[in-house]
């Protein structure tokens, strides 16, 4: 497992499926220059996503020979799915910038944050339950990943508790806005507010 160093920060952006985490991880790691650690996955690809820039995208085999070659530092099971993360990748990631962050669901979040501690800044990204399901319906969920997936919020909404940080994203520049503000005063970029 890779070992952090003193400066080095860990930002996860987690919440139920829908809520936009991967948006505002984006546009708020593309503000303060952070890299982000891409986690792998053995199911197939949406029809909106990209290898190796949403998941990497392996077969269950490859999977299971990655996680026998101990390579994963943390592994879930998502509707029969493998997701993990590789450590070569953060430490590669570590290498191109000061701070990286990762797209988690809240099962990586607690595993990460028990393997690195206060490295590890937990952000909750949530909507209510209609925004979420309207979401998943313009992103082409079918009805039933659609309730899989909300099966799980009030699950996904409890562990918020948990969480550093909790942004409701309404208004999606508002909450990068916001957010980006927060994380700045752990990176010490002193980003100056032209409002």
């Amino acid at each position: 497992m890779y070992a952090l160093k003193d400066k080095e920060m860990i930002f996860v952006f987690t919440g139920p499926h829908g809520a936009g985490r991967k948006t505002v991880a984006e546009m708020s790691g593309s503000t303060l220059g952070m890299k982000q650690v891409i986690s792998y996955t053995t199911r197939p690809p949406r029809a909106t996503e990209e290898d190796g820039q949403d998941y990497q995208f392996i077969s269950p085999a490859q999977f299971v020979q990655a996680q026998a070659n101990d390579e994963f530092i943390e592994v879930t099971t998502v509707n029969d799915h493998l997701y993990g993360i590789k450590s070569a990748d953060i430490e590669q990631m570590f290498e191109l910038s000061g701070s990286i962050y990762l797209i988690l669901n809240r099962f990586g979040a607690e595993t990460l944050k028990k393997l690195y501690g206060d490295q590890v800044v937990l952000i909750f990204i949530y909507a209510d339950r209609e925004k979420l399901e309207q979401r998943m319906k313009d992103s082409g969920d079918t009805e039933d990943i659609i309730a899989k997936y909300l099966s799980y919020y009030e699950e996904e909404l409890d562990f918020r508790d948990q969480c550093d940080h909790v942004f409701e994203n309404v208004d999606l520049a508002h909450t990068v806005f916001d957010l980006t503000k927060t994380l700045d005063l752990y990176l010490n970029r002193n980003l100056v507010d032209l409002d």
